[in-house]
């Protein structure tokens, strides 16, 4: 098992970037393909709100790249939660168009957008299904672990100067999507989005116990017939994700 750490420059961000991604084990790679022709899939994996792409080495995150003969690309995402921020770096923009392009200069992943796929943690999971519906032409399956789904009422907290739970106040959801009082129905709310005709699958997993599994399941039926729940008992994922993450890798490769 191995996985690179590397920072690079990226136009749409303005500045340099950092990113760690897990590769397949020996015995998955082509090397005897002398021509460079076989291209692996591939998932971009998002950490949750005050994390980095170094937490996902405490999931089994590089056991599955290497059992699955994929690439799993985790890209530092700040603290933007995956979106093109209206104050800031636009992040969607930029993993669904220069992050894939940049690691096929160096990784033999594909461009079929039938074996690109997009996931997340937390709000990760927010910014990794938000994209995947913005994006169909790009990931064509997308999936939420204990996802942080419904920002509206995160941004109504912090309105009323409450605990938002997700380390981000009114200035900072301010900077992301700009006037609050707006977020409703707009381009950022996912319940808006989900209700659209949806192209590609979504999974959404989370524990029994977790306190937003109600926004998965909400999110989940918006989608309707493109969504699929799977429910973990409480304390499966040991807070790293032991078990939704194996369950969402193998659903995306199926």
């Amino acid at each position: 098992m191995a996985f690179f750490e590397f920072n690079a420059l990226s136009v749409i961000l303005c500045g340099s970037f950092a990113a760690r991604v897990f590769i397949p084990e020996m015995d998955k790679l082509r090397l005897d393909d002398a021509s460079y022709t076989h291209k692996y899939p591939v998932l971009v994996l998002l950490h949750d709100e005050g994390g980095a792409s170094m937490d996902l080495q405490r999931t089994p995150a590089e056991r599955l790249a290497a059992e699955h003969g994929i690439f799993i690309i985790a890209p530092d995402v700040q603290h933007t939660l995956g979106t093109d921020m209206d104050y800031g770096p636009n992040y969607e923009t930029f993993m669904s168009t220069e992050l894939l392009n940049i690691c096929r200069r160096i990784f033999p992943i594909t461009e079929d957008p039938a074996k690109t796929w997009i996931g997340g943690i937390g709000t990760g999971g927010y910014g990794a299904v938000k994209t995947a519906l913005d994006h169909p032409d790009v990931f064509t399956r997308a999936f939420s672990i204990d996802g942080t789904l419904d920002l509206g009422a995160i941004i109504a907290k912090a309105k009323a100067g409450e605990d938002t739970g997700i380390g981000l106040q009114k200035a900072q959801l301010e900077a992301i999507f700009g006037e609050l009082d707006k977020f409703s129905g707009g381009a950022n709310d996912l319940y808006a989005l989900a209700e659209k005709p949806a192209q590609g699958k979504f999974l959404f997993v989370c524990e029994e116990n977790n306190a937003r599994k109600d926004e998965s399941k909400a999110v989940a039926q918006k989608l309707g017939a493109a969504a699929t729940i799977e429910t973990l008992p409480a304390g499966a994922d040991c807070f790293s994700q032991q078990k939704s993450l194996p369950l969402a890798v193998r659903w995306a490769c199926e």
